[in-house]
């Protein structure tokens, strides 16, 4: 018999209070990761490649944000 194995046909159920929580700990690992990885201001001693490294983590950040708007 070709197909899938009932087993697998099988759907998963989701309570909104699980997806409440999996959201809520999302958001605290945003709000964790800007506390640890703020984009300090740059001054005029820092050299182009610690600028560039905190942009970076700062890029890492923006794109994990603009991922869980897009949800």
């Amino acid at each position: 018999m070709l197909g899938c194995p009932l087993s697998l046909n099988m759907q998963t159920q989701i309570s909104l209070s699980t997806l409440k929580l999996h959201n809520e700990r999302l958001n605290e690992l945003v709000a964790e990761l800007e506390d640890n990885f703020r984009f300090p201001t740059p001054s005029p001693r820092d050299d182009l490649s610690t600028i560039m490294y905190h942009a970076g983590q700062q890029s890492v950040v923006d794109w994990i944000k603009r991922k869980l708007d897009e949800d």
